[in-house]
């Protein structure tokens, strides 16, 4: 279960105990405070939208409206509502932030309380709901710290993982290559040299022998044909496979979910490509799962030429700086070293889309 999830059933049952007492002790008696009732159900949506939309001003307005239901009639239980916003801060601000706004909404609590009913009232509630604010802030605070470093763990290993294929490709290509390099030399010297002996035995020949001498030398001519071709197709062959690669990268990530379009057979034989272009897309799923807080991502790989297009975009709550972070600008770097070019466009509620131009040096297939 997701965090935003638990935090929201948890706020829904808390509001529901807030909100039933009030509304069952004074429904029966035929008096209803609807000023008390329209922040309440404000505070419910004040909550609710900042589940969706993260916003410290929404947390604030939501702070408030906890705060005005306590001077409106304090029935004892609103300083748990305090307590949701705690939670809500464990997971976005800093240590220092998140206590200053704890002690500050607990001081202004007790402020309420004793205009409302006392100074009495307020000396008793006020420990109690700093506890429980302090709690929950510092709860959520070390399970998002987990969370993080969950989701970086998971990352680090798909990078690993994509990037011991891209060496096992690149070793196997080495191989290869003076696998065909020995046989090319090799085989090629003495086909040719063959050739040439029988071309000279052809001239000393007559009858039935110069025949099988001159099917001899076909022969040979066509064998030596037959080792350049081999040695040509296993060279078109080799390269590293960056189907595989990204399949390596995504597989071990668990959010969010990656939607890859790439061709099954796309390689380059050029391992540095492969290593640029796998870091690029690792930095993607990063910005998609930390920062933009995407549910899904779609990452669409092609072959233009002597480039390769790398297409990403998310659905994530996007941004209104397309620059970025240290990430954004680290892949533009690296895209800018191997001559290539990096595109981003984002806006805020709109996801973040990402197109890279990266140069196949040495060629694609």
């Amino acid at each position: 279960m997701s965090q935003s999830r638990l935090i929201g059933i948890v706020a829904l049952v808390t509001w529901l105990l807030v909100a039933l007492p009030a509304l069952l002790y004074h429904l029966p008696a035929g008096f209803m405070d609807w000023r008390w009732t329209a922040i309440c159900a404000g505070f419910a949506v004040l909550f609710a939208l900042d589940l969706r939309h993260p916003h410290l001003l929404l947390l604030g307005l939501a702070s408030a409206a906890a705060l005005g239901l306590v001077l409106l009639r304090c029935n004892g239980y609103e300083g748990a509502l305090l307590a949701l916003i705690a939670m809500q801060l464990g997971r976005r601000v800093s240590r220092t932030l998140g206590i200053s706004w704890i002690l500050g909404q607990t001081l202004l609590l007790a402020i309420a309380d004793a205009t409302t009913f006392s100074v009495r009232s307020a000396e008793l509630l006020l420990p109690p709901y700093l506890a429980l604010q302090l709690v929950a802030f510092f709860v959520f605070d070390a399970l998002s710290g987990e969370a993080a470093a969950r989701e970086t763990l998971a990352v680090r290993n798909a990078e690993l993982r994509g990037v011991s294929q891209i060496l096992a490709d690149s070793s196997r290509m080495t191989e290869r290559l003076r696998i065909s390099q020995e046989l090319h030399d090799a085989l090629g010297h003495h086909l040719t040299a063959l050739s040439l002996n029988l071309e000279a035995a052809l001239q000393l020949t007559q009858g039935a022998a110069h025949a099988s001498v001159a099917t001899a030398q076909d022969l040979a001519r066509r064998l030596l044909t037959d080792v350049r071709e081999i040695v040509a197709e296993s060279r078109a062959r080799d390269g590293v496979n960056i189907a595989d690669a990204l399949h390596t990268l995504i597989d071990a990530v668990p959010r969010p979910k990656i939607h890859i379009d790439v061709p099954a057979g796309l390689r380059t034989s050029d391992p540095e490509r492969a290593h640029t272009l796998l870091r690029c897309a690792q930095e993607v799923v990063t910005n998609a799962a930390r920062h933009s807080e995407a549910s899904n991502l779609w990452i669409k790989v092609r072959c233009e030429g002597d480039t390769l297009r790398v297409e990403a975009r998310d659905d994530g709550r996007g941004s209104a700086r397309t620059d970025g972070g240290f990430g954004i600008r680290g892949m533009r770097e690296r895209i800018a070293q191997a001559g290539g070019e990096l595109h981003v466009a984002t806006r805020p509620g709109q996801g973040f889309e990402v197109t890279a131009l990266l140069p196949a040096r040495g060629g694609t297939t």
